[in-house]
Formats: structure tokens, sequence, C-alpha cells
């Protein structure tokens, strides 16, 4: 592997933002001393965003990356931050005794960093290329680890988890929200698993809050399963337990790039009390809690059905009966 282009393709492909041919996207100059295995790179963009990258040889096999970001603007936020990488070449011969630089691994870290102007936990984890794939191990920033791969050739076929170790409410809303704050509390903890190519990214989320609120809603435990091609979702089996009423099942499509009208898709979103039906019996939650020691408590109303067959002795047996049922699970 070149490193040379490695180390150009990493900083273009994960920093250049959303193409438009209409328009200069930044200012771009450089040096490199091919003999002593240095590089440096310096993009200017709109509005005061740069990025510098440099790249030194420490020895045959290691090579030290660094970039400062400098309130560099995406399309999700801004962002400023020192990242820092080492990488190791594989260690071998080939057949003509050079050496074997198709594989390498490495360690990754930032320093410093503000995103939208906060300051965030640091990145840290680790990586490998092997088999053109790029590996991620135990990559993590802020509340949010990634383990997976991804192929560096077409298709690019990729399989990814990230989990949410208690992301604030807040963070994940203004995420998916394009920006636009909600009065929010609470910790969003679970997983979202990404695969299939970046032309067709499959995508399937299990995600839980307890004991927060969203604007107007305070609940008790929000459960939301989501899945699908994106941008085009399906949430389904999701469930919001209020606070200070009932239960409900929340279920409908979902488009993640529709960010402007993110709350009128939610509002769009068919909410409905959480009834189970068995045939014999109809079940509705009224009541769902889940305490602080994390014990949960329903209260739940039971309608058991007449005998609708008529099947029994005699039609006088067939009267509908209401119950109440109140359950602890530990």
């Amino acid at each position: 592997m070149n490193v040379f282009k490695f180390f150009l393709a990493v900083c273009l492909f994960i920093f250049t933002p959303k193409l438009s041919f209409a328009e200069r996207l930044f200012f771009f100059e450089g040096q490199a001393d091919l003999s002593k295995g240095e590089m440096e790179v310096v993009m200017d963009f709109h509005e005061g965003s740069s990025i510098k990258a440099k790249m030194m040889k420490m020895s045959e096999s290691n090579y030290h990356f660094s970039l400062d970001v400098n309130h560099l603007k995406t399309p999700l936020f801004d962002l400023l931050s020192k990242i820092e990488s080492s990488v190791d070449l594989a260690i071998g011969k080939n057949g003509d005794g050079g050496l074997l630089s198709n594989d390498l691994q490495g360690k990754i870290w930032s320093q410093y960093s503000l995103v939208d102007f906060k300051p965030i936990n640091e990145l840290s984890g680790r990586f490998e290329i092997k088999n053109k794939k790029l590996y991620m191990i135990a990559l993590s920033v802020g509340n949010l680890t990634a383990n997976g791969y991804l192929d560096l050739t077409a298709p690019y076929a990729l399989n990814v988890t990230v989990r949410l170790l208690g992301v604030d409410m807040k963070d994940f809303l203004n995420f998916w929200g394009s920006g636009k704050e909600y009065e929010s509390a609470g910790d969003v903890f679970g997983q979202i698993r990404a695969s299939g190519s970046l032309a067709r990214l499959e995508l399937k989320g299990n995600l839980q809050s307890r004991t927060g609120f969203v604007q107007q809603l305070n609940y008790d435990t929000i459960v939301l399963n989501i899945e699908g091609t994106y941008p085009l979702m399906q949430i389904t089996r999701s469930t919001v337990s209020k606070s200070d009423g009932a239960s409900f099942s929340l279920d409908g499509p979902f488009n993640l790039s529709d960010k402007k009208n993110f709350k009128k898709q939610i509002q769009a979103l068919t909410l409905a009390p959480l009834v189970s039906d068995s045939g014999s019996e109809t079940e509705w939650t009224i009541k769902r809690l889940n305490p602080q020691d994390s014990r949960t408590t329903e209260l739940k109303y039971h309608l058991k059905k007449g005998d609708a067959l008529g099947t029994g002795p005699s039609a006088g047996d067939e009267i509908d009966m209401l119950g109440i049922e109140r359950t602890r699970k530990f």
C-alpha cells in the first residue's frame, strides 16, 4: 500500500463536505519530502474552516499522522479537534525482498475537541486494514462505541455496530433533528447496526430511554425499534409509557433525510393504546412504571369474552368479565 496515497485519501474522504461541482470547495496546498517520508497538507474551506494534516515516518514500519481541524462546518455540526494516529505497517518481505505493506494497524485519539463549540469526550480506539477491509476495534467517542468493518473496494460493503451508552436525549434529538433544539431530559441506551453497502445502507436500531421528558411528554419508558434502508425507515413494536397516563404502541414510516419535517413526521406516527387480543381475552396496559430500582410495575385491565361460538352449556353462560391485574417484575 502506498502510505502517502492512503494518507491523502483519508483526509479527503472524511473531511470533504458534500460535493457540489457548481462551486469551489476549498483551497488546497501542501508539500512532501519522499526521502524523509514526510508530508503536510493544508485545506482551507469557507468561513475560516480549515484542516492541517501531517504525516511523519518514524521508522521503516511506523508512521505518525495528525489532523488539526479548525471549526470544520459539516452538514451535522461544527468540529474543532486535534486528531492523531500511530500506524504500523505489516512486517515481512515479499518475493523480491521488499517490505510487505498491504496490511496495517494503528491507534487513533483526539484532544481539545469541540462539537458546536461544546466540549465532548475524546475519540479513541484501534483499527486495522487487512484483506482490503478497514476494521474498527473498540472505537469510541463521547458515549458511543463502534465495532465492525468497511470494505475499501466497491461496492464498499460494511457491517458496523454502534452502541449508545447513555447519550443525552437532547443531543440525540438534535442530531436527527437538523440541529434544532428540543426541551428534553433523559439518557438513550441501545445499539444501531449498519450493514449492506454505502450505496444501499441497511439500518436496524434497538433503543430505549427511562424516566425523562421531550417537550410536553413526560415518560417512564420509551422503547424504539426502527429498521429499513436509509433513509426510508419503519418504526415497529415500539412503546411509550407516560409518567401520568397509559402506555401506547408507536408505529409508522420515518424518513431520516427529511430533517426539516422531523417534528411533523413524529406527529404523523400511529399512536395507539397498548392492547393485546388473544381471541378469548383483550388486555389493555393502562399504566407501566419503572422505578429507580429497575423493577417493573404494570396495571392491566382484562376483558374476558363470552363464548362467541355458542358451545357453552347455555346461553346464560356467555358473559363478558372485566378484571384488573397488578404485577411486579424483577
